[in-house]
């Protein structure tokens, strides 16, 4: 009965956190407190049922068996440590396993057997999976990541897709996957603050500059936050980055009011993503990954840099491109496709 209790109240509260964590995206500490309320409701439970079936019984000297005394010992030591159990830990595991089965899944070799169809439903399973451990934050194998990068663009290469959904949805895998590699740089490899932006009344902020010195992550509201630029100072961005940091902005909008401000500004020796935001602008495109971007009435720059769009969209957009080939193609690209979003790695095709 006691190692019975023990064994379904851990296999239970473990199958029950990994629910929670996973599927309803709850934090760590919640799913902690929900576990451990959980074990001492079930053991409670079980103490009581177990008195109420033996009070009628006589009084009897009674020897647990040394195995079991021994299993009631580790279930305890178990129980203990339930609280320490990190949920992260889970959720790198199972994104991990997914990462890596994605990764073999479009190999050059399995994707050129592929039909069109079903090569761009895979595509799109990585992107699936890197977009939502970025949101939430979800640490993985810089190695995996690594290999579902060559992986992705190897088959781009070798395949060379005819049909352009298909060649969008890699290029957008391709774009997520370098996203993802630089959100896990600051999960895994750094300690650095996460800046949540509080919606209030409006949602909105007024801005000049913020210089950032330091890797950081800037994450908006669920209800979204917009970021509006002050005049001064002139042509400079708002978030200005240092060489050598790692920034991440995820669900910013931003609005230079019509002025000739841009969103943020970098020197091509920082990592920075931008994703899930809407900006009016004048924006340089160069050494940024943009994932899940409206430009909106901007004014685009793109000077032959290191280019990474993944389903960007530009609506009512002017742009000023360099004239070289890299950034002629770009501007021929973007064009062609009007306001649909485009995917595009600078050299890949």
């Amino acid at each position: 009965m006691r190692g019975f209790v023990y064994a379904f109240s851990i296999v239970t509260a473990v199958v029950y956190a990994v629910i929670r964590t996973v599927a309803f995206h709850k934090p760590e500490r919640q799913v902690s407190f929900e576990m451990m309320a959980w074990l001492l409701i079930l053991n409670v439970v079980a103490v009581l049922i177990y008195c109420v079936r033996h009070i009628s019984v006589a009084q009897r000297a009674y020897t647990f068996p040394v195995w079991l005394r021994y299993a009631g010992i580790i279930a305890c030591i178990i129980l203990l440590g339930a609280p320490h159990v990190s949920i992260s830990t889970v959720q790198a595991a199972i994104i991990n396993q997914r990462l890596e089965s994605a990764a073999r899944s479009v190999e050059p070799d399995k994707a050129a057997k592929l039909p069109d169809k079903q090569l761009e439903t895979r595509f799109r399973k990585i992107s699936a999976i890197a977009n939502a451990s970025i949101t939430y934050k979800i640490p993985a194998n810089p190695e995996l990541m690594n290999k579902a990068q060559i992986s992705i663009e190897e088959t781009l290469r070798a395949a060379n897709p005819r049909s352009q959904s298909v060649r969008n949805s890699g290029v957008a895998a391709f774009v997520a996957t370098i996203a993802y590699a630089r959100a896990n740089n600051l999960l895994v490899g750094m300690n650095v603050p996460t800046i949540l932006l509080g919606h209030g009344q409006t949602g909105n902020m007024m801005l000049s500059q913020v210089p950032l010195k330091n890797s950081a992550w800037w994450q908006g509201s669920p209800e979204g936050n917009t970021i509006f630029a002050m005049p001064y100072p002139e042509s400079q961005p708002v978030f200005p980055v240092s060489p050598n940091t790692t920034v991440i902005f995820n669900n910013l909008d931003f609005n230079a009011f019509g002025g000739m401000r841009s969103f943020v500004g970098t020197d091509g020796k920082s990592q920075v993503v931008v994703m899930n935001a809407t900006i009016h602008a004048v924006q340089k495109l160069d050494f940024i990954v943009w994932l899940n971007v409206r430009f909106v009435g901007s004014i685009i720059l793109y000077n032959g840099g290191p280019l990474y769009l993944g389903n960007v969209t530009f609506e009512n957009c002017r742009f000023q491109f360099g004239s070289d080939a890299e950034s002629q193609k770009v501007l021929a690209q973007i064009r062609n496709v009007g306001n649909e979003p485009v995917s595009l790695v600078s050299g890949l095709y």
